[in-house]
């Protein structure tokens, strides 16, 4: 088999006591991949057999997923699996049907740079301690939260771009694309994915623990959806768009995105999802299909992922997959200025990404405001996961109206963790953020948000590489690690379920 990706463990959801997994590989030519088997690593009795089924192509390349059904049992299962005829075997861990997976979350998984990639020694040494971590004690899911790949080489890859991005705005906008230069931006993006998903420590832990990943802007170009109106409709951004998706869809979701099998929110234009396991849950938030300057999800978008919240009961935890920090250090002063500036300049497509960013503060309003009113009706302690920023950071939203009917529902905690490969900024940017970091963001008339001192430390921004696990102990409080370059202990945070409110009793956090 002339497998040029994979496998790649993909997270379809639990049904009843039935954990489901597809396992996506890439083929060159056309070969179609020989059956998978699977057997419990417990037993040695019959192995059983899935065929491949196809869902789609790119850049040359052919996919396809086995997709398996897995019966959960009193005690954790370890899966042994492999393909028929060859030699090589993986395995992957399905928790116990009373017990709540152990998560791994990680974002930024490149460099910018050629210079940045000149200065790492060991572009994947954190993907190792996740190795090693697992291989003691089993992750069950692997959340990647954005920035997956680093597309923005793209100006110099293709040879037809060389130089786009340094003409004047209106010939951008103006250039017409070819059947030919779409074929090209598919092939990138098909090789990019290819190249850092093949990279050893990454393939083997997208090969042993199932994901959920969701893209960012980097996965497309940087700054996607803080550009312009005209020129991200323009003929070139929409080529790299479209090809940008088909392959993010294939290669993060293990899906057809022309008609996907992920579990996409119905109403959505997105790739949104919830996906309930057990008594939590995962929303995971597509904050880059519909992004515009003014707005980063349309109305409907945002009425199908409430809805669907709204419609579960009896979840002990909604884990909010926001690729973007809700609360981060506040820069939109600098936004503002730089707005006045002529021309683009190179941070503003950052400073206009942020949910922070005065164009997208009265959205995010309605967001957390649609949060708090949904743990404080349903008692289910919501926590935001993000990525994004390249530092850690933990967050906290509290409404000051106290809730007649759960202890916690009132307080949003938002767990940072980035980049798993991608550096930190500057020291003296991170000084920066450390100081203005400080202050607290009065969201509403009762409702504030603020970066927090990191348990144990005097620091709100942790400037180094790091990644985020989640463990849940048998009263469903959430422990989670910051596992930090450099450092041998984790920092940890633990985040309390809500429990009925009782008359004079202060929140656990």
């Amino acid at each position: 088999m002339a497998r040029v990706c994979g496998p790649i463990l993909g997270f379809r959801g639990r049904a009843g006591d039935e954990w489901h997994v597809v396992v996506m590989v890439a083929i060159a030519g056309n070969e179609v991949p020989p059956p998978l088997t699977w057997t419990f690593a417990s037993n040695s009795g019959a192995a059983a057999t899935i065929e491949a089924r196809g869902v789609g192509e790119a850049g040359g390349y052919r996919f396809f997923v086995h997709p398996l059904a897995i019966r959960m049992m009193a005690q954790a299962q370890d899966i042994d699996y492999g393909f028929a005829g060859e030699d090589a075997h993986w395995r992957f861990s399905v928790p116990a049907a009373t017990e709540t997976p152990a998560v791994a979350y990680a974002s930024c998984n490149d460099l910018s740079t050629s210079a940045e990639r000149k200065q790492i020694e060991d572009k994947t040494a954190l993907w190792q301690q996740v190795l090693e971590r697992h291989n003691d004690r089993p992750f069950h899911l692997l959340l990647m939260g954005g920035d997956q790949i680093y597309a923005d080489h793209i100006w110099l890859d293709v040879e037809e771009l060389r130089g786009f991005d340094e003409l004047s705005r209106d010939a951008r906008i103006n250039r017409v694309s070819s059947p030919a230069l779409a074929d090209a931006i598919e092939r990138f993006y098909a090789d990019t994915y290819r190249q850092r998903f093949s990279q050893p420590r990454i393939a083997a832990a997208l090969a042993c623990i199932p994901t959920l990943m969701m893209w960012d802007d980097h996965d497309i170009i940087d700054g996607w959806g803080s550009y312009s109106r005209e020129e991200q409709a323009s003929p070139v951004f929409a080529a790299i768009f479209a090809a940008a998706r088909r392959c993010f869809a294939l290669f993060q979701l293990h899906s057809d995105p022309m008609a996907p099998d992920w579990p996409r929110l119905a109403g959505s234009a997105g790739f949104n999802a919830l996906i309930p396991v057990g008594d939590i849950a995962f929303l995971v938030l597509d904050l880059r299909s519909e992004r515009t300057r003014k707005q980063v999800m349309t109305a409907a978008s945002w009425d199908a992922v409430f809805a669907a919240i709204d419609a579960t009961d009896g979840l002990k935890h909604l884990l909010v997959m926001s690729s973007i920090p809700v609360v981060h250090a506040d820069l939109s002063l600098a936004e503002r200025a730089l707005d006045i500036v002529p021309g683009r300049q190179d941070l503003e497509d950052d400073l206009h990404d942020q949910w922070t960013s005065y164009e997208h503060r009265i959205e995010r309003l309605r967001v957390i405001r649609r949060l708090l009113s949904f743990a404080d009706a349903k008692g289910t302690r919501v926590t935001i996961l993000s990525g994004d920023v390249h530092v850690a950071a933990l967050g906290v939203i509290e409404w000051q109206r106290p809730s007649a009917r759960w202890q916690n529902a009132g307080v949003i905690n938002q767990l940072t963790s980035s980049g798993i490969v991608h550096t930190p900024p500057p020291r003296i940017v991170r000084n920066f953020l450390e100081v203005i970091a400080r202050a607290t963001d009065p969201t509403d008339r009762d409702i504030t948000a603020r970066l927090l001192e990191f348990p144990g430390t005097r620091l709100r921004i942790i400037g180094a590489r790091n990644w985020l696990s989640l463990e849940f102990d048998a009263t469903f409080r959430m422990w989670a690690n910051w596992h930090v370059e450099g450092d041998d202990t984790p920092l940890t945070k633990v985040v309390h379920p809500c429990a009925p409110a009782v008359a004079g009793a202060i929140a656990s956090d």
